[in-house]
Parts: C-alpha cells; sequence; structure tokens
C-alpha cells in the first residue's frame, strides 16, 4: 500500500484527530471524495484512533457499499450531500468534540479569541434540528453552508468540516475544537476578540503556511508512535 491511498490517508487523519482532541467515541466519520467516481472513502463505526486501511470503505452516492468488509453507517449518507453540492470539497469531517459540541449549545458562531481562529472568519454556518426532518439533514446542512463556507455547527451536536484536501480538512477540524475552547475560557474570564483588521490579514497567512505545516508536523509523529498503521504500507 502506497501512502497516497485514500484508506491510509483517512487512517491517519483519523487518528492525528484523536489525538488533537476529536475523538468521537464510536461515532463521527471521516471521508475522502474517491477521484474520478460518484462515490467516496469512509469507515464504519470505532474510534478514530484504532482505525487501519483495512476498515476504509467506499461507498456510492446513494450509501451502497462498493469496497471494503463493513456496511456502510446510515449517518454518513449526508456526507453525499457535500460532494455533489460543492464540487470543490474533496473531504468532509464529522466529529462530536467536547468543546464543540459545548459552544454548538449557544446558537452562535466561534469567535476570534486566538490567533488560529482567523481560520474559521466569516467561515461558520448554524444548523439545528427541527424535530422533523432527519437529524443531520445533509441537503439542508449543505445549502447554509452555501458555496464558500468550510464549517456547519449542529445545535447540541458537533460540527461538519468540509475542505479542498483531507490534509487541510484535517487539521481544520482539530484547530475548530481548540478555538472553541479558547472562545469559552476567554469568555469566561472577560477577554476579547481580534480587532477585524487583523483578523482578515492573518487568515491568508495561515492558510498558505499553517495548515499544511500543521499537517505535515502532525504525520511526523504519527510515524513515530503509530508503528502498526505504517506496518500497512509496503
Amino acid at each position: 500500500m502506497r501512502e497516497d491511498d485514500p484508506r491510509f490517508k483517512i487512517a491517519a487523519a483519523r487518528r492525528i484527530l484523536a489525538r488533537e482532541g476529536c475523538e468521537s467515541a464510536v461515532a463521527g466519520h471521516v471521508s475522502l471524495r474517491a477521484v474520478g467516481e460518484a462515490a467516496f472513502w469512509v469507515t464504519p463505526f470505532e474510534y478514530f484512533d484504532e482505525t487501519t486501511p483495512d476498515r476504509v470503505i467506499k461507498v456510492s452516492m446513494d450509501g451502497q457499499l462498493l469496497e471494503g468488509n463493513f456496511e456502510p453507517s446510515p449517518a454518513v449518507e449526508f456526507h453525499a450531500a457535500f460532494y455533489r453540492a460543492r464540487p470543490d470539497v474533496n473531504s468532509v469531517i464529522h466529529t462530536h468534540s467536547h468543546h464543540v459540541m459545548v459552544f454548538a449549545t449557544t446558537r452562535r458562531v466561534i469567535g476570534q479569541y486566538n490567533v488560529g481562529s482567523v481560520l474559521f472568519h466569516n467561515e461558520q454556518a448554524l444548523y439545528e434540528d427541527d424535530g422533523e426532518t432527519p437529524a443531520v439533514d445533509g441537503p439542508v446542512m449543505a445549502e447554509r453552508l452555501g458555496a464558500d463556507k468550510s464549517v456547519v455547527l449542529i445545535k447540541n451536536h458537533g460540527a461538519v468540516i468540509v475542505a479542498e484536501s483531507l490534509e487541510i480538512c484535517t487539521v481544520m477540524a482539530f484547530m475548530l475544537e481548540k478555538c472553541a475552547q479558547y472562545h469559552i475560557e476567554a469568555e469566561a474570564i472577560g477577554g476579547s476578540e481580534f480587532p477585524e483588521k487583523e483578523v482578515v490579514r492573518g487568515k491568508e497567512a495561515y492558510h498558505k503556511c499553517f495548515l499544511p505545516n500543521m499537517w505535515e508536523a502532525n504525520y511526523r509523529r504519527l510515524r513515530k508512535t503509530d508503528p502498526d498503521l505504517f506496518a500497512y504500507l509496503s
């Protein structure tokens, strides 16, 4: 197996997410669009840090198993809605990380209380279960996300993060958790947000430099700490 195999990449991403505070018990999903196909790669119910490439499956846009040994969770169907609505999106991550779930009870977007939060300036949409449609209604969430946002905060539930690559999506997901924690703690002691001008100026730099370097740094750590995963490489 090569390092660019989507099954290996998803397993690596999930382990990084677990270590960075985004463990979601056996729920939560990391998916990657299958190149040139109306399908995506994803995992079944399991802890993020136990994922191995042989547990990653390929699913069609209508939820049918195409490749792999596990039945897809019905919960992954909303991933397809994002892929249909956003051709620019190649990865979707859904987490139930602690501080994001706490903050999602407020019906507010995460503010700019730390430098990393510039990543989420004008990037967040809100979604709330109406008790009638499915609890995570993919088409509605995709509509809320629109053409240019990257995060949906789901009230009392968690978040969905989308990006052009799995690497960027992974870093965005764990940074969202950290920024939610900073917001909660800073607001509790009367802290204030960054000025708008600083946020706008910093956002481009963070996208250009911080995101790719954070992926590479976490991947290097993973190579040292998770030999069972890298044993899959030939």
